[in-house]
């Protein structure tokens, strides 16, 4: 990998008035903005209080990106920046305007997503603390650091979910699932952890409270295991593939990576995906918000 040594790195000040030129990146944050804005004073008309907090936080997603750019002194291409302002977005009406309820599928979409999101994240930092790469071999090393981060972070997120739903009784994050059959060693007869009992074709289960009233389930409660592993494997799968994509992406031209992947300010590629090397001035950021800067190499 090839790590450029930028001298007279611009303030922040100079960045982001040099990254707002760039008017389609800034009129979609601008749009998200907005809708945050709008969703808040939604919020307090209706009284829905908790998403107040849910928005504003959200909201705080456009600093942490214009933050997180100047910081690792990349450039988002355009195709990232709307994948991740849509991938925020749809968590945000998930999360405050039930459309997990409304489109059942949702969830299972934006943890396929997350698996994108945060491998180009992973891929980012490794960019940024070592330099961009030049060798297959390299590229190859980067793109695994991006599967594992991105699967280290879905499961920082579940260990979030699981202790919320511990710790708030107003949250059930890991959502629960009605399942007709399961097998267990625990039923097994004497217990001995090699052989399992199957249950097949649950049809009914009656929890009894200890007031003597009852619930009449339509099959057995499973408490969030399947919706834990049902995500991980989303984000797992689409994972794989997309760093299977890229890979192939790199030896064929790098237009996907090129679409997706954050440049480097010294990491430019002309037609057919060959790096060009020139000098530029450290300090200059254009409004292309589809290509970075080229710089001195050191």
């Amino acid at each position: 990998m090839t790590k450029v040594k930028i001298k007279n790195k611009p303030s922040f000040g100079e960045y982001l008035k040099g990254r707002l030129k760039c008017i389609p990146v800034t009129v979609i944050m601008a749009l998200f903005i907005a809708f945050c804005i709008a969703s808040i004073i939604y919020f307090i008309v209706i009284g829905q209080y908790r998403d107040i907090t849910i928005a504003c936080v959200y909201m705080a997603v456009v600093a942490v990106f214009y933050l997180s750019e100047y910081s690792l002194d990349v450039r988002s291409p355009l195709g990232y920046v709307i994948f991740l302002m849509l991938f925020v977005l749809f968590c945000f009406l998930g999360a405050s305007f039930n459309l997990y309820g409304l489109i059942p599928p949702l969830d299972d979409i934006l943890h396929a997503a997350w698996g994108i999101v945060f491998s180009v994240i992973g891929i980012i930092l490794v960019k940024s603390l070592i330099g961009f790469s030049r060798t297959n071999k390299s590229v190859i090393a980067c793109v695994l650091f991006g599967v594992g981060f991105a699967m280290l972070l879905s499961v920082v997120w579940e260990i979030y979910e699981y202790s919320g739903d511990c710790l708030l009784h107003s949250m059930d994050m890991q959502q629960d699932t009605i399942v007709h059959h399961f097998h267990s060693f625990l039923l097994h007869d004497p217990y001995d952890n090699l052989h399992t009992v199957e249950i097949n074709g649950i049809t009914k289960t009656i929890i009894e409270y200890g007031n003597g009233q009852t619930l009449v389930l339509d099959g057995y409660l499973d408490l969030g295991l399947i919706d834990t592993m049902t995500d991980l494997i989303f984000c797992f799968a689409t994972t794989f593939v997309f760093s299977v994509a890229l890979a192939i992406d790199w030896c064929k031209g790098k237009y996907l990576y090129r679409f997706l992947i954050p440049a480097s300010r010294g990491e430019k590629y002309g037609k057919g995906g060959v790096l060009i090397e020139e000098d530029q001035p450290a300090n200059d950021f254009s409004d292309d918000g589809d290509k970075a800067e080229p710089a001195t190499q050191n």
